[in-house]
């Protein structure tokens, strides 16, 4: 049977940049051996180049550096099937996009609705529900209308003028104190704070809004995150392992999260029940559902006082050597490899 060649797309232009090429390098040096791949690197200015160097150099950052790159355009024809080669003028065809892209122009629905035009099957959720994951704004609307147990929170967009003042006690009578801000369409926490005061509020919100157009005000949540991997499509969906975060810092922000900043994380989780972890899993099925999400993500919750609240969703999660959706599912039994072949393999089931 002929390989099958799996474009691995890496980089991008969203702040997350850094941490694609970790996973990236992750993804690759577990790459089962029956699969070849055509590597595609994203500048941070949004140029596409062939890259065809060592995996050190991805996750270190020189592979830009690589004289042997080749700039590269996905084409959206289903006659090509793959990219077109603007040095040697020629079509590489692919089988399978793996787009290891976080945030913006990766996992908001530009490049999956691009393999949706043309026709090459990618690991990834569909163009809307990318998008809808991307926009916690949206992510609210639609949980909250099926019942799902989230944060208060208020929305802010650029374009309408506020006094910050006003809308600081509006924010302490809605939502209480401290209260968290963050862009609406961002991960790995850039743009999010915790708010306690009046002058990191005007701070904090100026900062999310170098991020975003759009930005959420939410209600403090106390306790601590968990929350587990799903995967698949269709009826055949699962959960990986419950996770669960303990930061004793302010917050589960970049440091923590890529740095190991005082955190510990346990997978599967050591304080929770396991009636707990069942409803966690439940639960994270349901809203990745709900979503319409269709191929992988990580959905993660709140879990303290006021009981399981859910947080967000990411779509395409890290998949670093220490990330929390490979630790799921390696968790439940899975190979770091395994998991990879069962998402390719679910990517040439769906239709």
């Amino acid at each position: 049977m002929e390989n099958k060649m799996i474009a691995v797309l890496f980089g991008g232009q969203a702040n997350e940049h850094p941490v694609s090429l970790m996973s990236a390098a992750s993804i690759l040096r577990n790459m089962p051996a029956w699969y070849e791949t055509y590597l595609v690197g994203i500048t941070r200015d949004g140029r596409w180049y062939h890259y065809s160097g060592s995996i050190d150099d991805i996750e270190n950052g020189k592979w830009e550096e690589n004289e042997n790159n080749e700039e590269v355009i996905l084409s959206p024809s289903t006659e090509h099937h793959g990219f077109y080669q603007l040095k040697s003028h020629s079509i590489q065809k692919v089988d399978v996009i793996l787009p290891v892209l976080h945030g913006r122009f990766g996992e908001d629905g530009t490049v999956q609705g691009l393999c949706q035009l043309n026709g090459i099957p990618f690991v990834s959720c569909s163009m809307t529900s990318s998008a809808l994951v991307m926009d916690k704004h949206f992510t609210h609307v639609i949980c909250e209308a099926a019942g799902v147990k989230m944060a208060k929170y208020l929305v802010l967009r650029r374009h309408e003028e506020y006094d910050l003042e006003e809308l600081f006690h509006e924010v302490e009578y809605k939502l209480g104190l401290p209260c968290y801000v963050k862009p609406a369409c961002e991960g790995s926490s850039f743009g999010a704070h915790k708010v306690s005061n009046l002058m990191q509020f005007k701070e904090y919100v100026a900062d999310a809004f170098s991020y975003d157009d759009k930005i959420l005000l939410e209600e403090f949540i106390d306790g601590y995150e968990v929350g587990a991997g799903v995967m698949g499509h269709g009826g055949k969906v699962e959960a990986g392992e419950v996770f669960e975060i303990i930061v004793s810092s302010e917050m589960y922000g970049y440091a923590e999260k890529y740095d190991g900043y005082k955190t510990v994380i346990n997978t599967p989780a050591k304080s929770l029940s396991p009636e707990l972890m069942e409803r966690i899993k439940t639960e994270a099925v349901k809203i990745y559902r709900l979503l319409d999400c269709d191929m992988l993500a990580r959905v993660d919750f709140f879990y303290g006082s006021k009981g399981l609240v859910f947080n967000e969703v990411n779509s395409i999660p890290g998949f670093t050597s220490h990330s929390l959706y490979p630790a799921s599912f390696k968790a439940a039994g899975l190979s770091y490899s395994t998991i990879i072949d069962r998402l390719i393999q679910l990517a040439l089931e769906r239709k």
